[in-house]
């Protein structure tokens, strides 16, 4: 028991199951929030912007095809900026970990969000949603040393199939391990987009600010760990 403590004070939360978990329900309390607050559009749905996107090129909707292209594009420069802002607080020697920070930047960023009234436009808003979505998913990568996407589900769904076949050798105890935990995380992004609607019918615009919440406590939880450690 002690040894497994002694690996959970050292293993950074970033990297424990519970703490991706956390960030995956907050992509999907992000969707069930647009869909809520903003014309029934999902924040993080871009293996069917891009369907959309050439169906509508195919029948010569160009209109129609941008509508779709504009929420890809900004996911894109979300991602792009997520880098940016490691390379630029690495290069100012920021103490510990700069993940922390890239939090606290998105938990404000969601703030001002839930201070735009639904009668702002909501093509501007989904797609500030979906520019901070691929910035989130590009802050933490893996789990447990998988891959593992925290804002979109196809890659995790496939993960779990994977280790849904490595389970039925019963005698591999560690791959059964990995499934229930894959399964959860998977899972927990559809968990989140039940708070996500129910709380934006109870709250409208201002339902984004748990997610902010939330992650201001992520962020923290990083910063514990660290001045435990003696990192900052």
């Amino acid at each position: 028991m002690k040894n497994n403590n002694h690996k959970t004070h050292k293993t950074p939360p970033f990297e424990r199951p519970l703490f991706i978990m956390i960030i995956t329900f907050v992509g999907g309390y992000m969707n069930g929030y647009t869909y809520i607050t903003r014309n029934n559009t999902l924040a993080n749905m871009h293996t069917a912007n891009m369907s959309k996107f050439g169906i509508n090129i195919a029948l010569g909707e160009w209109l129609e095809a941008l509508h779709y292209f504009i929420p890809i594009l900004t996911c894109i420069l979300g991602a792009a900026f997520s880098k940016l802002i490691e390379t630029i607080l690495i290069n100012f020697n920021f103490k510990g970990d700069w993940r922390k920070f890239a939090l606290i930047l998105e938990a404000i960023s969601l703030f001002i969000i839930g201070l735009l009234p639904t009668s702002f436009p909501d093509i501007i808003v989904t797609n500030l949603v979906s520019f901070f979505m691929g910035y989130q998913l590009c802050l933490f990568r893996t789990c447990l040393g998988v891959p593992f996407n925290t804002t979109i589900c196809t890659g995790n769904i496939r993960s779990v199939g994977l280790f849904l076949f490595d389970a039925l050798d019963i005698e591999n105890k560690e791959s059964f391990k990995k499934l229930i935990t894959f399964t959860v995380l998977t899972f927990s992004f559809a968990i989140g987009a039940i708070p996500g609607t129910l709380i934006s019918l109870a709250l409208s615009v201002k339902a984004v600010w748990i997610c902010s919440f939330i992650l201001f406590l992520q962020s923290f939880w990083i910063y514990s760990y660290e001045n435990k450690i003696g990192k900052i």
